[in-house]
């Protein structure tokens, strides 16, 4: 399910605050259509899905959290911290 703006918008040209905007109203439909916040979807963690395109895209972990909102990111910070603990152990 593609989700789609109200009204059209255009990444090409975009200053970073724009873009930290555009992906944060992103965030904000895809709880308000789900009913919940996105790292709490089921078959899908979208929390993981916008993380890695902050990452693929550069932006800063400041904006990064902003776009994922407080709960979200700290829930993906704890997996990556988990996953990393996990990987040393081995």
């Amino acid at each position: 399910m593609a989700v789609q703006p109200a009204y059209p918008r255009y990444i090409k040209s975009i200053e970073y605050a724009s873009m930290t905007s555009l992906l944060q109203d992103f965030r904000r439909t895809l709880e308000h259509e789900c009913g919940g916040y996105i790292h709490q979807l089921d078959n899908v963690n979208a929390a993981m899905i916008i993380s890695d395109l902050c990452v693929f895209l550069g932006l800063s972990a400041e904006n990064r959290c902003k776009i994922l909102g407080a709960q979200a990111a700290t829930f993906i910070d704890s997996m990556m911290s988990e996953s990393a603990r996990s990987m040393v152990k081995h």
